[in-house]
């Protein structure tokens, strides 16, 4: 395990989980100052689910991907990645933005299920040939211990459920869980397939009599 290190944080009304991707426009003076540390020393922030008086303790850094925008009055448009879990120990105010010394959140010691993950690996493939027409998916390449990260990031998850799943510290339990809700979403992907007959035409809907 990794030695607990300070952290700057960034609480904001979402949920962040490794290896997503999502744009932040980044306004107020404290987190410019923060951003613009970061950019300059190539480091990570941590991002939490809350308020800066009322946050979960478990979040995820954060890596800036790109800067999409700058603005006169240092206003930026950035891309951030989602990269590791973190625990909050122990919070400080010593900077105009909020930091504490965290630690990484580890799985639990378990073998990943390969007839889960094959399950969860067919889903997927499915999922992007529905999504993107018939091209050869690509699996991403990342540890099957967090494939689960990569199938919930388009997930019409609730904030709860994502911070569930971000909390949970066991690898089969995540995939199953997101296995389970993106297969519920091919229901509704196959149909629209099936209606479009595949050329991107809306077929008529079958009489209700």
């Amino acid at each position: 395990m990794a030695l607990p290190t300070e952290l700057p944080l960034f609480p904001l009304d979402m949920v962040l989980l490794p290896y997503r991707r999502v744009p932040l426009h980044i306004f107020e003076d404290r987190y410019k100052q923060m951003i613009g540390e970061c950019l300059d020393d190539n480091t990570e922030f941590g991002l939490v689910w809350g308020a800066d008086d009322d946050f979960e303790d478990i979040g995820c850094a954060a890596r800036i991907a790109g800067v999409l925008n700058r603005f006169p009055d240092g206003r930026m448009n950035i891309l951030i990645e989602g990269t590791r879990r973190f625990r909050v120990i122990q919070q400080y105010e010593i900077h105009p933005y909020l930091s504490a010394f965290v630690e990484d959140v580890e799985d639990d010691d378990e073998a990943v299920d390969i007839a889960l993950e094959n399950r969860a690996k067919a889903i997927y493939a499915e999922a992007i040939k529905l999504s993107s027409g018939w091209v050869s998916p690509q699996m991403p390449d990342v540890d099957p211990s967090e494939f689960s990260y990569v199938l919930a990031a388009n997930l019409n998850f609730s904030l709860r459920e994502q911070q569930a799943l971000l909390e949970n510290t066991s690898p089969n339990q995540r995939l199953a869980t997101a296995s389970n809700a993106l297969e519920k979403s091919l229901v509704t992907m196959r149909e629209v397939k099936r209606r479009t007959c595949g050329n991107g035409h809306l077929a008529a809907l079958p009489s209700p009599n």
